[in-house]
């Protein structure tokens, strides 16, 4: 009989319970270890048995978001769960618990609330937003018409939904309907992304690129052209989605902009040499390639 394999929450209350650390779940709990609800789980954990608990937090990958205090903020995306939100409140003394399933609950069964004042919360959101001021992270998406590059930023921006980061998607593509637009037209309205991704710099923002100015500009002028890819602002994750001919093929098949293989595989080239680059295999569940780029923008911007 084939073993199921244990979710990062299974993982985490199993390794709490190894550590003998005292914990319980404050609330919210009927539908755990195996689903979500709203992505947050509350928690309540013993002072003196913190350092155990956030070794454990940090070793399966979770990343702290600052500010919030006093409850500790650390998120991770589990393929299974979605994205994880552990809201952790500290305290000398715990209140008596007992198991459920197989982690720790209130003997009561009573939510624990959270006492945090009004005048905290105010303190906390307006230091968050000084500390991401000018701070924003740029995330972008390359990748040949038809690798599922669309896909996945769609997919990226829907998973950080509980993030409580403001993002938008950046689309570096000149849309049309029937006539082809000028190269002026094209010039003007890739000018105008780049702005607004320095404007989502500037707020603090998350803003995932669809494309960018690795082939954007290549028409142009060799000065012009380089002007404006040394104005851009330096990506912090650049994701290369890929797929083979095939697939690609048969995803843009009957469309007026599809590609012959040997410009796929040309753009594929140069796509796959940008520095630091991450290959996403666009032919994989998009849950499993949402644990690559959810984790990674994580990496970068939390701590």
């Amino acid at each position: 009989m084939k073993m199921m394999k244990k979710n990062t929450l299974e993982i985490l209350f199993k390794e709490f319970n190894k550590e003998k650390v005292k914990y319980c779940v404050r609330s919210k709990y009927k539908h755990l270890p195996k689903k979500l609800e709203g992505g947050d789980i509350d928690i309540l954990i013993e002072k003196k048995n913190w350092q155990k608990a956030n070794k454990i937090i940090r070793k399966l990958g979770f990343r702290f978001y600052p500010f919030t205090q006093p409850n500790l903020f650390y998120f991770y995306y589990d393929k299974e769960l979605g994205l994880i939100l552990l809201d952790i409140l500290l305290t000398k003394t715990l209140v008596p618990i007992k198991k459920f399933k197989k982690f720790f609950i209130p003997l009561d069964e009573k939510p624990i609330p959270n006492k945090k004042g009004l005048l905290k919360r105010i303190y906390t959101g307006l230091i968050r937003r000084f500390y991401y001021m000018f701070r924003g992270r740029v995330i972008v998406f390359e990748g040949v018409d038809g690798s599922g590059k669309s896909t996945n930023v769609q997919a990226l921006y829907d998973s950080l939904e509980i993030l409580p980061i403001k993002k938008q998607i950046v689309h570096f593509a000149t849309h049309f309907k029937k006539r082809k637009p000028s190269s002026l037209k094209r010039l003007f309205t890739r000018s105008y992304c780049i702005l607004k991704v320095y404007k989502n710099i500037i707020l603090g923002r998350i803003v995932i690129t669809d494309r960018y100015i690795y082939l954007t500009f290549r028409k142009h002028h060799k000065i012009l052209k380089s002007i404006l890819r040394s104005f851009a602002p330096t990506p912090d994750i650049v994701f290369v989605t890929k797929a083979p001919i095939k697939t690609i093929k048969k995803r843009k098949k009957g469309q007026r902009d599809l590609l012959d293989e040997k410009m796929i595989r040309e753009l594929n080239n140069i796509y796959e040499n940008i520095p630091n680059s991450i290959i996403i295999d666009t032919q994989k569940p998009i849950k499993e390639n949402l644990g690559i780029t959810v984790n990674k923008l994580l990496e970068k911007i939390l701590r």
